[in-house]
């Protein structure tokens, strides 16, 4: 009986998440087709919600299978690796044998992200290229045209479901801490960049309504914490101007990305761009603040319990006194 109810639990838990990641995606999906110009949903709003539905879950259920797929994959390589960090080394053996299994993890997780990359850059765009077409097939009003256009509308589709995701997980005991610091550096870049874009003269968005402009400016701040990396360096201030050059390379790379879309974001100049992505990296240093400091309480040792019963000469004597 308590084996049933815990599988039904398990089935339950399973099925509530494939349901939010698939709202997630059809988030993406709508956004996407919102923004970009090659990509548009007509008819009435009925059959354009079907659509989004059937796309969404089309899109979800690829890119699920596509991740469980890699981490099944590599599953066995990193409980074997982990397997040997774990046994005791030989402190008379070869600093090659000594130091292999944290080279083999740390091998393992290069090629976790970069599988995971290869996801973002190829599964979601075909997936969405062919999630439109079978709604097509299905007589939807939905349209995708274009090479550009498809990987552009997919990788917004992979931004804006994370966001999206991470809202959806405020409403989690154990993770509304961490999804708000997201959620706030995602809105706080948008906030910086629509700044930029009033103060800066090469920094500009096309005339669109409010809305519409909102919406560009949220799916170009979730693009842009996509690829989210962190950097120390040993030298002060080294390591904030790696990642400024970063950032501007980054928003370099988004206002091309939207030159497809509607409204389109320009950046005209170099130095207009580094004073866009300073003004990016300065909004979020807050948000960066409290993710560091979560962090390092999260790391910090529990303290350690007084000894009741300490030794008559009153001098340590062991951990515990």
């Amino acid at each position: 009986m308590t084996d049933d109810s815990e599988r039904g639990h398990g089935r339950t838990g399973k099925g509530a998440a494939a349901v939010l990641r698939t709202a997630s995606v059809a988030a993406g999906v709508a956004a996407a087709a919102l923004l970009v110009v090659d990509f548009r949903l007509t008819g009435p709003a009925g059959r354009q919600v079907l659509a989004v539905a059937l796309t969404a879950a089309f899109v979800s259920t690829c890119a699920g299978a596509a991740s469980g797929l890699t981490d099944r994959l590599m599953r066995p390589a990193v409980r074997r690796a982990r397997r040997l960090l774990a046994q005791e080394p030989d402190p008379w053996g070869p600093d090659r044998e000594f130091f292999a299994p944290v080279r083999r993890l740390m091998l393992l997780g290069a090629l976790q992200t970069l599988a995971g990359v290869l996801v973002l850059l190829t599964v979601y765009p075909l997936a969405l290229w062919a999630g439109v077409r079978i709604c097509g097939a299905a007589g939807l009003p939905a349209r995708l045209t274009g090479t550009w256009p498809v990987f552009v509308s997919g990788l917004l589709v992979a931004a804006v479901a994370t966001t999206a995701s991470t809202f959806l997980a405020l409403f989690r005991r154990r993770t509304g801490r961490a999804a708000a610091r997201s959620l706030a550096a995602v809105l706080l870049n948008a906030a910086a960049l629509a700044l930029a874009s009033l103060v800066l003269d090469g920094i500009r968005l096309d005339p669109a309504p409010g809305w519409r402009q909102a919406l560009a400016l949220c799916a170009a701040a979730a693009l842009f914490m996509l690829p989210r990396i962190t950097l120390s360096l040993p030298v002060p201030g080294i390591a904030s101007i790696v990642l400024v050059a970063y950032h501007c390379l980054l928003l370099w790379l988004i206002c091309a990305a939207f030159a497809c879309a509607d409204p389109r974001l320009h950046a005209d100049g170099l130095w207009p761009l580094a004073g866009a992505a300073a003004l990016m990296w300065a909004a979020e240093w807050p948000a960066r603040l409290a993710a560091g400091r979560a962090r390092g309480a999260a790391a910090r040792p529990a303290p350690a319990l007084p000894d009741p019963f300490p030794p008559d000469h009153g001098f340590p004597s062991g951990p515990l006194y």
